[in-house]
């Protein structure tokens, strides 16, 4: 344990400290920066975080471009430094690491705060304290702490980081029980206590599709290689060596085909592809099975061209595989993590979280799982590798969008909550959650007859598909906004008569 600066020698250990906290807990963040901030310069965006440092040592994280992914941190560094100049004495700078919320890049950003932390720590002997709102982070964002900085900060005094776990943690246990046993291991103020306070037992636990699973990364330094961000959401895109995208017009290829290639393999993960499965999909009864081997040589030479790697995909006899570096990072986990957190604050009451960690996954979803690859190629005669997951998270999607409307309408901002459970029925016309939504929000406002307008449209949108049988549960919340209308007038009355026709 190292000493608080008023009991420590001058020359006290250069600090890089990660403090984890709920933020609603001001006592547990106030004590734990007792004696660290006499002189404090606070980046954050939330005005009601540390009320009690001025204004004028206060900073956004957009003025500083941290909230820009992916980071740079050589800019980072110099625009930190060029703040610093300009407020006088600073002993010590507090960050709110809410930032790093935004998207999958969020976790090699941790990561490269970290360094940022650590220089400015090293080389102009500033405290760096980074606040990880354990509200709002997920885990895999949260366990990039750990490999980010140097200590942790807590009430009962600040700890080295010793970066051990056991064996059967690392290889067994969940996301969120690796932190839990850490975090309690070296902290004495967690020991015995579940890491997250609100927390369903299904929710954000590492989630499907497994695609990367086996490289996840350690809570220790992560090796030498550059990991691959991989978003699948929307436009297929893949950054390699840091922050180099890749482009698929490599020169004598052909880049849907290159593009597919990477998406199949991916989404057969380690168990890799029979050349024969990629033959069928790339060139369908199009060339005898010889003439598609050798087209097949060339594609993945092109894709191992665009990837910047030999390495990048493995042939082991007629199977091959991809090759991701460890720890690379695919933005369908970092979804899923965000839908089942944000699901789980609002099921325990944390509503301005739960809607924080909404927006973030509204955001992430892109588009369509693989949406710019070729109709063509999404299935063979034997085979449907993309529509079955592309539908599962399109429900996942519309689900995010009617859950931000229930939580708007909490806040009786009903006009954003209109807006977002419309989406959610764009998505899908004859969801029942999603327009028995449309029609509370609506049933809040005042407006009965759009209410019963929209139960038409559901009703006909069910016609058009060929069924005329609305489901029970939504017909059973039209009945109860119909009941509850402070007066019905014979006009309204007609009007539900007739849409139930």
């Amino acid at each position: 344990m190292i000493d608080r600066p008023d009991t420590a020698e001058p020359d006290h250990a250069e600090i890089n400290a990660a403090l984890f906290c709920h933020f609603p807990d001001t006592s547990f963040l106030d004590a734990a920066l007792t004696g660290w901030t006499q002189a404090p310069f606070l980046i954050t965006d939330d005005p009601a975080l540390l009320p009690g440092i001025d204004a004028a040592r206060r900073c956004l994280p957009g003025a500083l471009s941290l909230d820009a992914l992916p980071l740079d941190g050589d800019a980072a560094v110099q625009g930190l430094r060029a703040h610093l100049a300009d407020r006088g004495a600073v002993d010590t700078v507090v960050v709110d690491m809410t930032w790093a919320l935004a998207a999958m890049l969020g976790v090699g950003t941790i990561e490269t705060w970290g360094t940022v932390a650590e220089r400015l720590s090293a080389e102009d002997g500033v405290r760096v304290i980074s606040l990880y709102n354990q509200d709002r982070l997920i885990e895999e964002q949260l366990q990039a702490a750990f490999r980010a900085h140097q200590q942790f900060l807590a009430p009962s005094g600040l700890y080295d980081n010793p970066y051990w776990m056991p064996r059967e943690l690392l290889t067994e246990a969940t996301l969120d029980e690796q932190l839990g046993f850490m975090l309690g291991r070296v902290v004495p103020d967690f020991a015995g206590q579940p890491f997250f306070r609100t927390f369903d037992k299904a929710a954000a636990r590492g989630a499907s599709p497994g695609w990367l699973d086996h490289t996840r990364p350690s809570l220790g330094a992560p090796e030498g290689q550059k990991r691959w961000h991989i978003q699948c959401l929307g436009r297929l895109r893949v950054f390699v060596d840091g922050h180099r995208e890749v482009n698929w017009r490599t020169a004598g290829g052909a880049p849907k085909k290159t593009r597919t290639l990477f998406a199949y393999l991916l989404s057969a993960a380690d168990k890799g592809v029979h050349a024969d499965q990629i033959g069928e999909l790339l060139w369908q009864g199009t060339a005898s099975e010889k003439t598609k081997r050798a087209r097949l040589h060339h594609t993945v030479a092109m894709l191992r061209k665009a990837l910047g790697s030999q390495e990048s995909v493995i042939r082991n006899g007629d199977y091959y595989r991809l090759n991701a570096p460890s720890g690379s990072l695919v933005d369908i986990t970092t979804f899923e993590q965000m839908c089942r957190r944000a699901l789980s604050l609002a099921r325990h009451g944390q509503d301005d979280a739960a809607l924080a960690v909404y927006m973030e996954a509204e955001r992430l979803y892109a588009g369509d799982l693989f949406e710019d690859l070729p109709l063509e190629y999404l299935v063979t005669e034997t085979e449907d590798w993309v529509m079955a997951r592309r539908t599962w998270l399109l429900e996942m999607a519309m689900r995010v969008h009617y859950d931000l409307s229930k939580l708007l309408r909490r806040y009786r901002r009903h006009a954003e909550a209109l807006q977002w459970a419309q989406r959610a029925v764009a998505m899908n016309p004859v969801s029942e959650a999603a327009n028995a939504e449309v029609m509370r929000v609506f049933h809040a406002m005042g407006r009965p007859d759009a209410m019963h307008r929209q139960y038409g449209q559901y009703r006909a949108a069910l016609s058009n598909l060929g069924e005329s049988q609305e489901g029970i549960e939504i017909r059973a919340v039209y009945d109860e906004l119909c009941r509850s209308l402070d007066r019905v007038t014979s006009s309204q009355r007609k009007t539900k008569e007739l849409v139930l026709r």
